[in-house]
């Protein structure tokens, strides 16, 4: 890809290589940090601003540059109630398809456009595939998302509505996953955990949150395979490297119970693991047998001496009537996971903590009543 803006894209693999190993996502995006040149443009607005460190010329698959300039929300009163002083909220919700994956999106679209590729693959079944398919309709490109067979009608059909060929596969998001990597069709695959490029959308919140707010000093992510967090580290590590800021933020993968990867793999020391077994969870967007960005984002956990919190369903559903109630914040069930995680920070009371609030939860409504029986406690 001659016009990407990369000086190389690097490999991080460790230890010998076998046949799981083309599942995950080694590979990494540098550029030639001394000569970013004005960082960042303050004469362009949303994510066009941040153009010289990303691997595209230009956002051309953009909503008209909308995406980003994501609000932060000081949550006073769910602080109050967890005895935390300076909490937020970094509202991804607010993206054009309401989550954080349009960052990716506009990134990994636009290189495929400007590269003239006429075809993209993503597995996925939620917000990843809604966001791929809609920024592909928007320039031209053709989408094809495989999704689990239980999918539900709703997704496949907004899905199809953005113009994307859906193509139903029996099994979990694991069984999906590798069957797309498999086939290897005609076609750019831009799922998470096979293209480098996504996490560089992610970076974007970043530079965000430094330019609204400074360096946090905490910052939870809903994590399944853990390109979100990866990618906010290296944002924050690019922004050091550039002598913007001094310091760094700690990071705090959020996962569900007995479906943690990357607990699993940064407890052992290990770029990734396989677990034998999962449980379900509301949280769907986090349930994972193996997170495919886990070489990053187990990386990113051990350089910012951060850590990983496991909720449950349980705690998950009390969050998100408590965040409903205290700050008339919708999330979507998966988000909800990083408001059940913070009773069990272990950080100190005036940290200057984040919340990464990934996707909203208007669309998932219908799930959310059920979740709360239709109301909200009193």
């Amino acid at each position: 890809m001659e016009t990407l803006r990369v000086t190389q894209i690097i490999n991080i693999m460790k230890g010998i290589i076998n046949k799981n190993d083309k599942y995950y996502e080694f590979a990494d995006v540098t550029y030639d940090y001394d000569h970013i040149g004005e960082f960042p443009v303050h004469s362009a607005t949303g994510m066009v601003k941040y153009l010289p460190l990303l691997p595209v010329e230009k956002l051309s698959a953009s909503f008209g540059g909308i995406e980003g300039n994501t609000p932060i929300m000081v949550l006073k009163n769910l602080g109050k109630s967890l005895g935390l002083d300076y909490l937020y909220a970094k509202l991804e919700d607010q993206n054009p398809t309401g989550c954080f994956k349009d960052r990716e999106s506009a990134v990994v679209i636009s290189a495929a456009k400007n590269e003239g590729l006429k075809q993209v693959n993503i597995a996925s079944s939620g917000n990843a595939a809604l966001s791929t398919a809609a920024y592909s309709q928007r320039v031209g490109v053709g989408c094809t998302c495989y999704v689990p067979e239980k999918t539900s009608k709703e997704k496949i059909i907004l899905m199809e509505l953005f113009g994307a060929k859906v193509i139903k596969i029996p099994g979990f998001y694991e069984d999906v996953y590798r069957h797309l990597v498999d086939l290897n069709p005609s076609g750019w695959n831009v799922t998470s955990g096979q293209n480098e490029l996504r996490t560089e959308g992610d970076k974007t919140i970043a530079f965000e949150l430094w330019e609204q707010f400074g360096v946090p000093d905490v910052i939870l992510v809903p994590s399944g395979n853990g390109g979100c967090l990866a990618g906010i580290w290296k944002g924050f590590k690019e922004l050091k490297k550039l002598n913007k800021i001094e310091s760094l933020p700690k990071m705090v993968a959020v996962q569900v119970e007995n479906a943690a990867p990357l607990k699993t793999a940064f407890v052992k020391d290990k770029q990734y693991v396989i677990l034998e077994s999962i449980d379900d969870s509301v949280a769907e967007g986090i349930v994972a047998l193996e997170s495919y960005c886990s070489p990053h984002a187990v990386a990113a956990l051990k350089e910012s001496g951060g850590y990983v919190i496991e909720v449950s369903d349980a705690e998950i559903i009390t969050a998100l009537k408590s965040v409903i109630k205290l700050e008339s914040l919708v999330p979507e069930p998966t988000t909800a996971a990083v408001y059940a995680a913070l009773p069990k920070l272990s950080e100190p009371a005036n940290s200057k903590i984040v919340c990464i609030n990934t996707g909203s939860g208007l669309k998932f409504l219908d799930e959310i009543a059920k979740l709360t029986g239709g109301k909200y406690d009193n």
